[in-house]
């Protein structure tokens, strides 16, 4: 059994080297970040709420960002309001400042599904008594687990303002999502692939809008410092991160 469709694993894995560079930096799982980011904004870019495609609310000041940035030496952070890039590593910060504000062992990539649930549900406010009541965490419809959400969301056309919600959740919670994309999307391993992508290999190359197109020339400029990766059967060309840039020096 399976949630999320073709576009939804296509995106997983174009956001996939975001959630491994949070996941090495700051220690978050990668496929807990990939699960908040289907959550809050079905693996969104941009969003009609305010708080980004990690929908913090309130929005993270610009302040707050800097200082995720500094606890982790990471320098390049803009606004995770439209770089997801920077919503993901906000988000796993936030989720270590959670934890650590409960007095838990911060989180790890080793780290197993209850504390990885505890993490989500504190993410969410904590509400409906624990992570296995809350929908946000545990809803499961194709296991026979589909739970009512409740509570409140800013309203779309005064974010001041907040509208109640209450309805079935149709959606899969964190768990399922995570167990998911870890079972159909395994991070890649050191490159076990062609040492170079040849003729008879797929390239997808990010353009400037942030969206990954197949490559169809046999020869193409890369106007930017790009990182080569193998997943999937295709090879993936994006632009480096700063410290990327600046590690490779």
């Amino acid at each position: 059994m399976t949630y999320l469709n073709a576009a939804q694993i296509d995106a997983v894995r174009r956001w996939q080297p975001l959630y491994l560079e949070a996941q090495a930096k700051i220690g978050v799982p990668w496929a807990l970040l990939a699960a908040l980011h289907y959550r809050e904004s079905n693996f969104g870019v941009r969003t009609q709420r305010v708080g980004g495609p990690f929908q913090f609310d309130p929005p993270l000041s610009p302040a707050q960002v800097r200082a995720y940035g500094a606890r982790y030496g990471i320098s390049d952070l803009t606004s995770p309001e439209t770089d997801v890039r920077t919503g993901v590593l906000c988000a796993a910060a936030f989720l270590q400042g959670k934890v650590a504000a409960l007095g838990r062992s911060a989180l790890t990539p080793q780290s197993g599904e209850e504390a990885c649930a505890d993490a989500a549900w504190s993410y969410n406010g904590r509400a409906y008594g624990s992570w296995q009541n809350s929908p946000y965490v545990n809803n499961d419809p194709q296991k026979g687990r589909q739970m009512h959400i409740r509570g409140t969301v800013p309203d779309l056309k005064d974010p001041r303002k907040r509208v109640r919600i209450d309805q079935p959740d149709t959606r899969p919670g964190v768990l399922a999502v995570m167990r998911e994309v870890r079972a159909r999307l395994a991070p890649p391993a050191p490159l076990v692939a062609p040492e170079l992508p040849d003729a008879r290999d797929v390239v997808m190359l990010a353009r400037p809008d942030g969206q990954f197109r197949p490559v169809t020339q046999s020869r193409v400029v890369i106007p930017y410092t790009a990182v080569l990766g193998y997943s999937g059967g295709k090879w993936w060309i994006r632009p480096a991160t700063a410290d990327e840039v600046k590690a490779a020096k």
